[in-house]
């Protein structure tokens, strides 16, 4: 995956800027503040991971119509990159990992609002850990890594990649780098 450089962001912060001016700040100001000197992210890495149904666990029976159940649960399943990626389709694409999460789901959808943690395993990388709440976005905050991404921090963002739900998802992270003392 391409890093984005901290010249590319600040063009970018100088094109919200500018919307500002034009269309008003209430645009701009839903950006979130930061400390001056520190980055928005320093990469972002996507990713298209496609969960094992058999290896995937729940306590409770799915209701009809409601996506996955609601309690704990464990979901496995491989790794992709989003580029080998067409429309869904892995098909010929080579895993470049897994990944596992574990938790308790409190909504059901086409992503499951959990609280839990999991991990990334990038073959050859190195692995990335989250953990916390996700919302309805489907989104867990990035608590950790090891390898290439020793000592990130960030979000990692989950969107259904098929209509309706389903088991293949976009996993974008947005990492910070070494953020010891941040």
């Amino acid at each position: 995956m391409e890093r984005v450089s901290r010249r590319a962001l600040l063009a970018a912060g100088s094109g919200a800027a500018l919307a500002s001016a034009v269309i008003g700040g209430g645009v701009a100001a839903a950006q979130g503040t930061r400390p001056p000197g520190q980055p928005l992210s320093d990469w972002i890495e996507r990713y298209v991971i496609v969960t094992e149904a058999a290896n995937s666990k729940s306590a409770r029976p799915s209701t009809a119509g409601s996506g996955a159940p609601t309690g704990p649960a464990y979901y496995t399943g491989l790794i992709y990159r989003d580029s080998d990626v067409s429309g869904g389709s892995v098909t010929g694409a080579n895993s470049v990992g897994r990944f596992r999460l574990t938790g308790w789901v409190y909504g059901g959808g086409a992503v499951p609002q959990m609280v839990g943690v999991g991990s990334f395993d990038i073959a050859g990388r190195g692995k990335i850990s989250v953990t916390g709440a996700s919302g309805p976005v489907g989104s867990l905050a990035v608590s950790g890594g090891t390898g290439e991404f020793a000592g990130v921090a960030g979000e990692l963002r989950l969107a259904n990649l098929t209509p309706g739900g389903g088991l293949t998802l976009i996993a974008e992270f947005n990492l910070l780098g070494d953020t010891g003392g941040r």
